[in-house]
């Protein structure tokens, strides 16, 4: 709580001193799945004066679609497929016959390493919060667990994404599981192959070694978790089929939670 307070509080000046005067913001999978979610923010709420609301999956793949749309002003609503992936869930939406729908899993970059870490290598989390180096049998062990997870996806989904001029786009963070592939294949636009070589190329890395590397800050960074995020992002488009995936550098889901009317309301 202490250190969100302080994060808050840092960029609640960055803002002020731009001459914003009203304040919002959304919390997402982790405090959905928190026991202690909403009297947390409640304190944080007293600490900084902001109430960040809880959204609902549903409500997060919405806010996906619109940062998506808003960051792809080149392609109509109809010709985007937008894919919003964090730590605890990712999101799939897309305009289908004029409804939005979305393709929903209970599955992220960090529910992906604790899988490795615990259900794939056997450890204790807490002891062993890094799987690195992580070898290539275990990372298709993951894929295959992650597989299983993930479930088959909506006919929907499959049948827009194999339309020709639709586009799969990514949205995210200098962390994103999309920024990392970025970096690492050195295209903003990346297949299934190109995450799959991705893949082969950075097992056996150890923390040290990801703390090296050149030109990737996403791995430098969060080491940890480079594994699980590719083998993530890999599962995700080989299951659906989808030819490649845009990267579309945003701050969350920021664009949307700005024009989402209701979260702007205070309770």
């Amino acid at each position: 709580l202490e250190q969100l307070t302080k994060v808050l509080e840092r960029q609640l000046a960055v803002a002020r001193s731009f001459g914003a005067e009203q304040m919002a913001g959304v919390a997402t999978a982790a405090f959905r799945k928190a026991t202690n979610g909403p009297p947390f923010l409640l304190d944080l709420k007293t600490r900084t004066g902001i109430g960040l609301k809880i959204v609902s999956q549903e409500q997060e793949a919405a806010l996906g679609f619109v940062t998506a749309t808003s960051l792809c002003q080149h392609l109509a609503m109809h010709e985007i497929v937008a894919w919003d992936s964090g730590g605890g869930s990712f999101q799939i939406s897309a305009d289908w016959d004029g409804e939005i729908k979305s393709w929903l899993r209970p599955v992220g970059s960090g529910v992906a390493t604790g899988e490795l870490v615990t259900k794939v290598m056997g450890k204790d989390f807490s002891e062993c919060p890094s799987p690195n180096p992580v070898s290539l049998e275990h990372a298709q062990a993951l894929a295959a667990r992650l597989r299983k997870t993930i479930g088959p996806p909506p006919q929907w989904l499959v049948t827009k994404l194999a339309i020709s001029h639709v586009s799969l786009v990514g949205i995210g963070g200098d962390m994103s599981i999309f920024r990392l592939a970025s970096e690492l294949c050195g295209k903003t636009t990346f297949t299934a192959s190109d995450v799959l070589e991705s893949i082969e190329n950075m097992c056996t890395k150890t923390d040290s070694d990801f703390r090296k590397l050149e030109g990737v800050p996403a791995a430098n960074k969060m080491p940890h978790n480079v594994i699980p995020k590719l083998v993530l992002l890999y599962v995700v488009l080989d299951v659906t089929g989808a030819s490649g995936v845009s990267f579309q550098e945003s701050n969350g889901n920021l664009p949307g939670v700005l024009i989402a009317q209701d979260l702007w309301h205070e309770e």
